[in-house]
């Protein structure tokens, strides 16, 4: 009887020990787990409703789904709620399929993370490369491999746009601008380029190999990564029920202006699917104390995966092979991901065995998609708060984001995009709409929801370049600076002049107008010459408006084509202007005015050659 007793003592003292420990548990930030979701649920509703249309936040906690939690509407206008059945666009989220599927051609002998990308490629398929060091998968991960940024055929409005893979990286293959391994700047082609890699050494379209070697290894049928979603056509169903949505500074919601969109490069960003179905993929790349992964042969091949592979200059890490290091109170993996209309953040803790997954149906949302994370695993802190903390105001000076277009009438976009650091105080700083204060020698905070690191890297005591995890924050020259505010004045000049000449032009015929006015030859072709000033004006507006809206680069050719007639005519004109200029008698007044008309046109011309709107 007294060993009953003692038995029946024993157990109860453990289940009460087990169930203080589990109310004990805590978030790396400090949350008891029994509290988890209602405070969830509390920080989700101060954005649900107001700057965010819905969304689904999913925990996962020692391989088990700790909440799957949906807010808001998939539909707003008809009260449509969101569900854990709702799909979302993973966007570049998706690229984390492209490193599992690396990584598994790696465990199988396959492939070479540090081989020249060429060996697995087609003869002759770079025809861009402006450098003799090899590209390497690693450079692919690392977004380090050197290429520009394009601003086309990343998006199509229809599905009847998007080309094969092959074709769409043959189309959009952008100039390297950089040497492999000097700078980063994120690329969705580098994703799509090692996406056509697995398709060549597994001699299979991409989307074939993702659905054979993980949604189906995983059980994830509620996800494709198809461009067009035609091999699940549920989900091409289910994605027509939510609208993705933008909201102005009254927190009012509009639907995007482009319902669905198509990506062409889709292994950088295609896959839609359920948060169920995202955490089964969480789920397998943390899996429990002696339990294999399904996505491997061999759990080594996940530990490399997910071991640090690239640094920042100041030695933080910064990457595991295509996995972003993130900063918070514990080490953190994560890859964020937004299309046209949605947003996604997918995040986790190896040592937690902790993981938060968060899917929005909003254009560039910030929130929960990047506050819900550092309300989880906790704010990073500097180590040693008594340092000694450089004056801000020794960065100041015009920067420019690495990832922009450097060839080609892209270009033009990116020169636009200069910013200068302005220091407000002597650990504060405002750039590219942000504001940072330094938390460590040289290492700065975001001070919204973002949580975004800035890094300095410094050469002979210059800055060499501000390093955030997907991007490197160039210096800009004097002479860039000097040549791009010649060509503000340029196209102001040339612009103006061209308006009132052409005012002038007309008031002189409105008032004449019962009269028969003689024009000269040379004012017939000063006149002709005016007249076409307006053309390449427009034709950007034009251009610009197209590239913005996912037009093709093909379908823009015709605007390229518009600028060349442009030049012959300004060299046909400028040579008859020539010729009359010795047979005719002109004023002093006169001649100024051809002058003008002259230089006003062969600036236009001089800026079409500078900023190659040509092609």
């Amino acid at each position: 009887m007294r060993k009953i007793i003692l038995m029946v003592l024993v157990m109860v003292l453990c289940s009460v020990s087990a169930a203080s420990a589990n109310e004990g548990m805590l978030t790396p930030s400090g949350i008891p787990y029994a509290e988890l979701k209602d405070r969830v649920d509390k920080y989700a509703s101060k954005f649900i409703g107001t700057s965010t249309a819905g969304a689904n936040v999913l925990i996962v906690k020692d391989g088990e789904i700790f909440m799957n939690t949906s807010y808001g509407y998939a539909d707003v206008e008809n009260q449509i709620k969101v569900t854990t059945d709702t799909v979302f666009e993973w966007g570049s989220v998706t690229k984390l399929l492209v490193w599992t599927s690396v990584m598994q051609l790696v465990e199988q002998g396959k492939l070479e993370l540090d081989e020249d990308i060429r060996t697995y490629l087609p003869d002759g398929f770079l025809t861009k490369l402006q450098y003799d060091t090899p590209i390497t998968m690693l450079n692919l991960m690392h977004h380090n491999a050197g290429w520009e940024e394009k601003s086309t055929d990343l998006f199509y409005k229809s599905a009847d746009e998007v080309n094969p893979l092959e074709e769409t990286l043959h189309i959009i293959e952008p100039y390297q601008v950089h040497e492999p391994g000097d700078v980063v700047a994120y690329s969705n082609y580098g994703v799509a380029l090692a996406g056509f890699i697995v398709e060549q050494l597994a001699d299979q379209p991409f989307y074939e190999y993702v659905n054979e070697h993980i949604f189906s290894i995983l059980e994830m049928k509620d996800t494709t990564i198809h461009p067009t979603q035609e091999d699940n056509l549920d989900i091409a169903t289910n994605r027509e029920a939510v609208y993705g949505y933008s909201v102005n500074s009254n927190d009012e919601f509009s639907i995007s202006k482009n319902k669905r969109v198509f990506i062409g490069l889709y292994p950088a960003g295609s896959a839609i699917g359920t948060i169920t179905d995202a955490a089964k993929f969480m789920v397998a790349l943390m899996p429990a104390d002696g339990v294999k992964s399904p996505l491997f042969q061999n759990n080594r091949t996940l530990d490399e995966m997910l071991t640090t592979s690239d640094f920042y200059g100041d030695g933080f890490p910064r990457n595991a092979h295509g996995f972003w290091e993130g900063l918070y109170s514990v080490d953190v993996l994560e890859h964020a991901g937004n299309t046209d209309s949605f947003s996604s953040n997918f995040t986790f803790s190896k040592d937690e065995h902790l993981g938060v997954i968060v899917m929005t149906n909003q254009r560039g949302e910030v929130g929960l998609s990047y506050g819900l994370p550092k309300f989880v695993y906790g704010e990073y802190s500097a180590v040693d708060g008594n340092q000694v903390l450089p004056n801000t105001q020794e960065l100041e000076g015009s920067y420019i984001m690495a990832r922009h277009p450097y060839k080609g009438f892209n270009k033009l976009y990116g020169a636009l995009s200069i910013r200068d650091i302005d220091a407000t105080d002597s650990n504060i700083f405002n750039v590219f709409g942000m504001t940072y204060e330094q938390i460590a020698p040289y290492l700065y905070k975001s001070t919204d929801d973002h949580n975004i690191y800035l890094h300095i890297t410094l050469n002979d005591g210059e800055v060499e370049k501000i390093s955030m995890p997907t991007i490197d924050i160039l210096t800009v020259s004097q002479s860039t600076k000097i040549f791009n505010i010649f060509s503000i004045v340029a196209v102001a000049f040339s612009v103006l002049y061209t308006l009132i000449a052409l005012l002038i032009v007309l008031i002189q015929a409105i008032k004449h107008r019962k009269k028969e006015v003689q024009f000269t030859v040379m004012k017939k072709w000063e006149t002709l010459l005016l007249l076409a000033g307006i053309v390449p004006v427009i034709n950007f507006i034009i251009i610009t408006f197209r590239t913005f809206n996912y037009t093709s680069y093909t379908a823009l050719n015709i605007h390229f084509l518009v600028n060349y007639a442009y030049i012959a005519i300004v060299a046909i004109s400028l040579v008859s202007l020539l010729v009359q200029w010795k047979k005719t008698t002109t004023t002093r007044g006169q001649k100024i005015v051809y002058v003008l008309s002259c230089v006003s046109a062969l600036l236009l011309v001089v800026l079409i050659f500078s900023w190659e709107l040509y092609y």
